[in-house]
């Protein structure tokens, strides 16, 4: 064999390989547009599934009445209204239930666009109504429920708020009853976002600091987890961390929280710049439990709510005013500035300034807006990669880079439209997978690629390449911190210029 030859022959063909692969023309080729000049984080953008909420009614019928629809309906991602209630306003005689009371500002206010939240409570701590004297109906004690009269942790004699026994057999027989014709009304209504496990403690918060102080185990307080569980099998569910942090022993408290966790149930903290709050968990900007929150976060919203807006003022906290706590504990920060870490914390979707809505906004304007676009998700479009030229009747990717600077992922699937405007028009509709990308401050992006077909017979020429998020389930966009200039009249944002050939069209 003559190897001198083979060695030759061997070169030659690696040659012609390595030529080939030197000549073959790049059919893969493509461009980047770099969005990030365009990025404005100064637009409040109202998104679905996240945003304000505003508590009314509040404990009483009148509490932060809505004097002007407007100070709602023009209020920057007001997202729905918070009823927080008593169930004798509900359930006034065994049976007899007058829903009318929420229905009303129900219809009128899904109507004008808003959601609606619940939380029912069985025991208040003012005795102004027949219903804040008796949050668990009168009717409930007269049928044979223990309880007592309590205020701030004395008893008081029959002009006092009566608080029941919250594991007793008659008072459980009873809510049982409520809530199965409660849930039956009302769960898994579309306008829902999600109801509070509100029928343990002061203001259906958990704790009994301003009643009785009677503290409750695992097993008690789990029947009122396992009766909303029942009854409320669409909705999601919610509950106070003061619930779980009540519990005495260590680790029967971990124990409920592994309970709620394993169940799907989400956390609210009802104490944000709550005065007493302010020196003993300064670090962590009146957020006591943020390792509740760290854990369900992920894959379930969580929701803020301050202490009222009225209270925080006038003690000073807000403007950290000389001689308030924020003042001597505060480190030189403001209300705001609590807020802001505490939202950081909570990882919340959900946001409540607990006043007058006209009030609260009146005051901090640029601060609404602010929350608004932090709260829940954000999504920045960083780069949108695109072939440099389009063939009909062939796939096209197109990739995008995103980020969430929110302070929590979507809980929604998304649908992100992609849409060609030049000779003709194309649009698909394709999944976004905007539900994996998690919050983060500038340091993780996500790329997602999205494979499209051009239709054979679209003509050639050149294409305006169009794009926008968008919620099916509630038919909603979702708007982008981009330039408005950007955007067209159906909410969609230019991204480029793309040329389109099609081989069959001379």
């Amino acid at each position: 064999m003559n190897y001198s030859k083979l060695i030759v022959k061997s070169h030659f063909l690696l040659l012609m390989i390595v030529g080939l692969t030197i000549f073959i023309p790049d059919f893969c080729s493509s461009r980047e547009i770099d969005m990030k000049p365009h990025w404005n984080d100064q637009i409040p953008l109202e998104n679905p599934h996240k945003g304000w909420y505003h508590h009314f009614p509040d404990n009483h019928v009148n509490k932060y009445i809505v004097a002007n629809d407007s100070d709602l309906t023009e209020f920057p991602g007001m997202d729905h209204l918070y009823m927080r209630l008593a169930w004798a306003y509900l359930e006034p005689q065994e049976g007899q239930f007058n829903w009318d009371v929420i229905d009303e500002y129900i219809e009128k206010w899904t109507a004008k666009g808003l959601g609606i939240s619940f939380r029912i409570s069985c025991r208040e701590t003012r005795c102004d109504r027949i219903e804040q004297q008796f949050a668990t109906p009168k009717w409930v004690m007269e049928a044979g429920a223990k309880g007592g009269y309590y205020l701030k942790g004395e008893k008081t004699g029959p002009e006092g708020p009566w608080e029941p026994v919250f594991d007793d057999s008659v008072f459980l027989e009873k809510l049982d009853n409520f809530l199965k014709a409660f849930g039956a009304r009302y769960d898994g209504k579309p306008c829902l976002q999600y109801v509070d496990i509100g029928s343990v403690g002061d203001w259906g918060e958990g704790h009994t600091y301003f009643g009785s102080r009677r503290l409750y185990n695992f097993d008690q307080l789990k029947i009122h987890i396992d009766l909303y569980l029942k009854y409320f099998q669409k909705s999601q569910l919610v509950v106070s961390d003061d619930f779980v942090y009540n519990i005495k022993d260590p680790d029967e408290r971990q124990k409920m929280h592994q309970y709620i966790v394993q169940n799907g149930i989400s956390y609210r903290d009802d104490s944000i710049l709550v005065n007493g709050y302010i020196g003993n968990y300064t670090t962590t900007f009146t957020v006591r439990s943020p390792e509740y929150f760290k854990t369900v976060y992920k894959d379930r919203p969580t929701v803020f709510e301050l202490e009222h807006y009225g209270t925080v003022k006038r003690l000073g906290n807000w403007l950290n005013e000389p001689g308030s706590s924020l003042a001597e504990h505060g480190n030189g920060k403001t209300g705001a500035d609590f807020f802001r870490s505490a939202l950081q914390l909570l990882h919340a979707t959900y946001i409540g300034y607990h006043g007058y809505a006209h009030k609260w906004r009146g005051d901090n304007p640029e601060l609404t807006n602010e929350l608004l676009n932090r709260c829940g998700y954000w999504f920045f479009i960083h780069t949108v990669e695109v072939p440099d030229e389009l063939v009909a009747g062939e796939i096209a990717d197109i990739s995008v880079t995103w980020e969430n600077r929110g302070v929590a992922p979507a809980y929604n699937d998304y649908e992100l439209i992609l849409r060609l405007e030049g000779p003709e028009t194309m649009t698909v509709n394709v999944p976004a997978g905007n539900k994996n990308w998690l919050p983060s401050s500038g340091d993780k992006i996500y790329s997602e690629n999205y494979r499209i077909k051009l239709p054979e017979k679209l003509k050639p020429g050149d294409y305006d390449l169009y794009l926008k998020l968008f919620s099916a389930q509630v038919f909603r966009t979702v708007y982008l911190p981009l330039n408005p200039a950007l955007k067209d009249e159906q909410n969609f944002y230019k991204i480029c210029t793309l040329k389109v050939t099609n081989p069959g069209v001379k």
